[in-house]
């Protein structure tokens, strides 16, 4: 019995040292990547003062920077697609939000395809806009203000239909909201 055990430690040791190389590399990996990370949140802090400040070419370098030292940088994608809108580079500012939603597909995330929505409405990009925040809807029919967004790209498009649904969805999530009543009111004296 005792040569059992002797033999299992034996093999339970060598098990041990094989994998231990494997363990100590990803260990190291990990602590590289969070040193990157560390890098990057100082970066995004940066790029946020310069925002804060309006240099906004500043601030979308320190951001792409940030991308580059850590692509899990998720709020930098963010901070890059608000400067470069601010700089009127409006397809820069969308391929900011695409780069996110295609680096992180999380499908229940709704926020990045509203926000890409609304950059475009703002251009006047209303058939994109209308096509990113039906997205919006769908993965999140709760969000209010995606529908809010929805009905004004709709409206702008021509489709009147389409933007009173999307209005009255928002009465039903956000009764409160009284801006989408006075574009309800819109809509019925353009009617008449």
């Amino acid at each position: 019995m005792a040569r059992t055990w002797a033999r299992v430690r034996t093999v339970l040791l060598i098990a041990c040292l094989v994998v231990l190389p494997a363990v100590g590399r990803r260990g190291l990996a990990a602590a590289a990547e969070a040193r990157a990370d560390r890098r990057a949140a100082a970066a995004y802090a940066q790029g946020v003062a310069l925002q804060m400040e309006r240099r906004y070419a500043e601030a979308a370098l320190v951001f792409q920077d940030a991308i580059r030292t850590s692509p899990r940088a998720t709020a930098a994608y963010e901070g890059l697609a608000e400067v470069e809108f601010r700089q009127g580079r409006i397809g820069e500012a969308v391929a900011a939000y695409r780069t996110l939603i295609a680096r992180y597909p999380y499908t229940y995330l709704a926020e990045p395809h509203r926000q890409v929505g609304l950059i475009e409405l703002r251009a006047g990009l209303f058939a994109e806009a209308a096509g990113d925040l039906r997205q919006a809807v769908t993965l999140d029919p709760t969000d209010w203000l995606a529908f809010y967004w929805l009905g004004h790209a709709q409206a702008r498009r021509g489709d009147t239909a389409a933007a009173r649904a999307a209005w009255e969805r928002v009465t039903q999530l956000n009764p409160e909201f009284s801006p989408v009543r006075d574009q309800l009111r819109r809509l019925d004296a353009q009617g008449r």
